[in-house]
């Protein structure tokens, strides 16, 4: 080989590689901690790793206990965490969750912090597991590794005895949660965050504005997603179990959406903030086979707007 085609192969090789990082920053390729999650009604990802450039902190709560949360562990959401992984059953009020946290963590203070909060520890395998009181129900946290946090409030131990075994041996977790196996491939690529959620059918006992029943939503599943480019775009589908449920579905949304228009021209937009109705018009609904589409554009001055709190009808 000569000297310029080993300069061509070491270049190719380095694009191929920054592409395959850039790749994997950017959300593409399956999120390994979805895969330690229990089964769930509800997946959330979201990869917060590519915004460290913008100062997230900015829009940090006020709550106390939040900044005492900050002050004891060092730790500063959009800062040190670079993503989070969620699983809910029966979302709600009562719902149970499993979450891993991944990101840049100071795991002595750490651990003084759930020490001081634990009313118990357990030792399972090489972790130790610390159990927290928390509105009426027990919260077990263990510090998987040094940038890997896990948490969960289901009531038996197991789950988080389950989430260490399958960190512990790739193997055991396998593809991850069903709505993970069969849905994932449906999220675009380079979502920053994504949610999976299937619809439960007591969604029937539901109404929207103007008395609209939400039973065409039984059993449907739903994948969001969100983007990035200077303006955040999502996609919504909905998948449903036929045609005409995915038509009436179009046809619906599309009602509520040209009565939710029309009931802001008859109050008036002239003090409407135009980015918001910039979002507002950018909304579609679209029938795709047995599934619903809904797109819509979030303009970045409204992103911006909303990191400072100053997004509103009147600005």
């Amino acid at each position: 080989m000569n000297r310029k085609a080993l300069i061509a192969l070491l270049v190719l090789v380095a694009l191929v590689a920054g592409a395959f990082v850039l790749y994997r920053q950017m959300g593409g390729g399956k999120p390994e901690t979805v895969a330690l999650l229990p089964e769930g009604d509800l997946l959330v990802y979201a990869n917060i790793k590519p915004l460290h450039f913008v100062n997230l902190n900015k829009s940090d709560p006020d709550d106390p206990e939040y900044q005492d949360f900050v002050r004891q562990t060092g730790i500063e959401w959009g800062r040190d965490l670079d993503n989070v992984a969620v699983s809910q059953r029966n979302p709600g009020a009562n719902s149970e969750s499993s979450a891993i946290f991944t990101g840049q963590f100071d795991s002595a203070r750490l651990t003084n912090y759930l020490k001081k909060l634990s009313t118990g520890t357990e030792r399972y395998a090489d972790k130790v597991i610390y159990s927290i009181p928390h509105e009426g129900r027990t919260v077990r946290v263990t510090i998987l590794s040094p940038t890997t946090v896990a948490v969960t409030n289901v009531g038996p131990a197991d789950q988080i005895h389950s989430i260490i075994d399958k960190f512990r041996n790739s193997s055991l977790a396998g593809r991850g949660p069903y709505l993970f196996e069969t849905h994932y491939r449906d999220v675009p690529f380079g979502s920053l965050a994504w949610a999976i959620y299937r619809v439960p059918a007591q969604s029937s006992n539901s109404q929207l504005l103007g008395g609209w029943g939400l039973d065409f939503l039984d059993n449907a599943t739903t994948v969001a997603s969100l983007r990035y480019s200077g303006s955040i775009h999502f996609k919504g589908q909905i998948f449903t179990e036929s045609e005409a449920s995915a038509q009436d579905l179009v046809e619906r949304a599309n009602g509520f959406l040209a009565l939710y228009k029309s009931v802001g021209k008859s109050f008036g937009t002239k003090g409407t903030d135009p980015d918001v109705k910039a979002m507002i018009n950018s909304i579609k609904v679209e029938e795709s086979g047995k599934s619903a589409l809904i797109t819509a554009t979030i303009p970045e001055g409204f992103i911006q707007k909303v990191s400072q709190g100053n997004i509103s009808a009147g600005k």
